[in-house]
């Protein structure tokens, strides 16, 4: 089937500019271009040898020369990529580079981010010493006191630039993973004058893995070398956009400019979903007295990548969806939330049955930023997924996890330093999520359940929840109407002493109304 993407890149990269970022990756497009210059000479020299990739393939091109050249002519801002024919990439495409390379982009990239927030930004933080490196090994790790939005939002992406460091050199998923922790790890120690930070570490390493890798596979689909004219230059614009890590060594390697007889990427299905419409918010006391109502603007972007019932084994992140949104209106500050899971490996355990169960193990991802709770979850586990195939126009299919929860962070009574407002803590997450279908009516339910323990901030322990049934019609061609229903909870039992304790008690619903494109 052939998806409409654009949507996805606009949308993930408005989405990424939408908040505050991190002091360590606020300024990276700067540092990027200033890598580009130091690159120059390797990609005049790289360039030398691309054409010679291309002889072997002549009369293929020559079959398809017309229908390439009638694609680049027609070519629309949002293109049109071919899923239906899925693979894994072609591994003599994408070739292992030496393991220097990514170590020197890594260390590279650390470098000139520290050398830019010191002399151009003359941020306090990055005028280090021999003496604060030194300080810094002393001292060990602590826990930081960071604008939340920063730390829970802002370290993922930066963990993602290292870990595609090493995927886009031709590394594999496990392997990737020891340079976004290595990357991190320098920064902690030597790149800022303030002691190393555990969260920054665990958020940086464990969110950038999962961010890293969704960016990879999704610019994997943008990318088609086989392309040329305005397709190829707006496909490989928007893949730098999505991975600029993957960008630089595509420029070092020549392969922008290499063509092949298709695409030589990871391509699978995607879906997407786009809600924009209402929301009525009504805050609720534990008397169930109602103390204020928003109205609300909503917008909501679903994406499912890869064939999540009908693979036997799944690598890392084969499938994957990611739900990214935000209500707002004039004079009052957005409700957020960015939440992912995907599989880290899959097994289908009845492959001689029409039916699919698969035992799977998790990675998770969740921001929420509302009246109830201001969170951010990294968390792995277990579950398992169930689907009957369609039958009569109906169709059913279900997801469980049971996750450890690394790290969180939870807004609290908890205040340390000018910014920090908000708990560390550690747990688990469940999560269940259910669709049951017929014909173009969908019954949907998404219920989530976190139970922690604080680890470093105000003593306690929190139940916090979101338990969300949906109804969606399509009316034609994928538009269609959706109504949904939430239930925000959160008990917190913070510890004052032995004597007494604070407890905290409040809920939030929320109704939505919008029109939905399925595409």
């Amino acid at each position: 089937m052939k998806i409409r993407i654009s949507l996805l890149v606009l949308f993930m990269f408005f989405f990424i500019n939408l908040f505050p970022q991190s002091r360590n990756i606020s300024l990276s497009s700067n540092c990027n271009s200033s890598v580009f210059k130091e690159l120059h000479l390797i990609n005049e020299t790289a360039k030398i040898n691309i054409h010679s990739a291309v002889t072997d393939w002549d009369n293929m091109l020559t079959k398809n020369k017309k229908k390439n050249s009638s694609a680049s002519k027609n070519y629309k801002f949002s293109s049109l990529i071919d899923t239906s024919k899925y693979h894994y990439a072609y591994p003599e495409y994408n070739k292992k580079s030496n393991v220097l390379i990514p170590i020197a982009e890594v260390v590279g990239f650390n470098l000139a981010l520290c050398a830019f927030n010191r002399f151009v930004s003359n941020e306090p933080f990055a005028r280090i010493s021999f003496e604060s490196i030194k300080h810094n090994l002393d001292t060990g790790f602590v826990w930081d006191n960071d604008v939340f939005v920063v730390n829970q939002f802002g370290h993922p992406y930066h963990g993602g630039i290292y870990f595609n460091a090493a995927r886009s050199s031709g590394y594999n998923f496990w392997e990737s993973i020891p340079f976004a922790f290595g990357g991190s790890m320098m920064w902690e120690l030597f790149m800022e004058t303030d002691p190393p930070q555990i969260n920054d570490l665990i958020n940086t390493t464990f969110g950038g893995v999962m961010v890293g890798e969704m960016l990879y596979k999704v610019s994997s689909l943008v990318l088609d070398e086989s392309k040329t004219g305005s397709a190829r230059l707006f496909n490989e614009i928007f893949g730098f956009v999505l991975s600029p890590m993957r960008g630089i060594n595509r420029l070092m390697r020549g392969d922008m400019w290499r063509h092949t007889p298709n695409n030589v990427h990871d391509v699978f299905p995607v879906s997407s979903r786009l809600n924009l419409g209402y929301s009525n918010i009504n805050q609720i006391n534990q008397v169930a007295k109602i103390e204020f109502k928003k109205h609300h603007l909503l917008l909501e972007y679903i994406f499912t990548y890869g064939k999540q019932f009908e693979a036997d084994v799944y690598k890392p992140l084969d499938f994957f969806r990611v739900k990214l949104g935000f209500d707002t209106r004039k004079g009052d500050l957005p409700s957020s939330w960015a939440s992912g899971y995907g599989l880290l490996y899959g097994k289908n355990l009845s492959p001689k049955s029409q039916n699919r169960f698969t035992l799977g193990f998790f990675h998770d991802y969740d921001f929420f930023y509302n009246e109830v709770y201001r969170m951010g979850v990294q968390s792995v586990g277990i579950g398992l997924m169930y689907f009957v195939p369609e039958s009569n126009k109906l169709n059913f299919n279900i997801t469980f996890h049971s996750n450890f929860v690394a790290l969180a962070a939870l807004n609290s009574i908890y205040h340390e330093g000018e910014n920090r407002d908000y708990d560390f803590l550690y747990g688990n997450k469940t999560m269940l999520d259910v669709n049951l279908g017929y014909g173009p009516v969908s019954l949907e339910l998404d219920y989530r359940i976190y139970i922690l323990k604080t680890i470093d901030g105000w003593p306690g322990h929190h139940t916090a929840g979101m338990f969300n049934p949906k109804l969606l019609v399509n009316i034609y061609g994928g538009v269609g109407l959706g109504l949904e229903y939430l239930l925000y909870h959160r008990f917190g039992q913070f510890e004052r002493n032995k004597a007494a304790n604070l407890e905290y008690n409040k809920r939030i619903t929320e109704q939505r109304l919008y029109m939905t494109y399925v595409f």
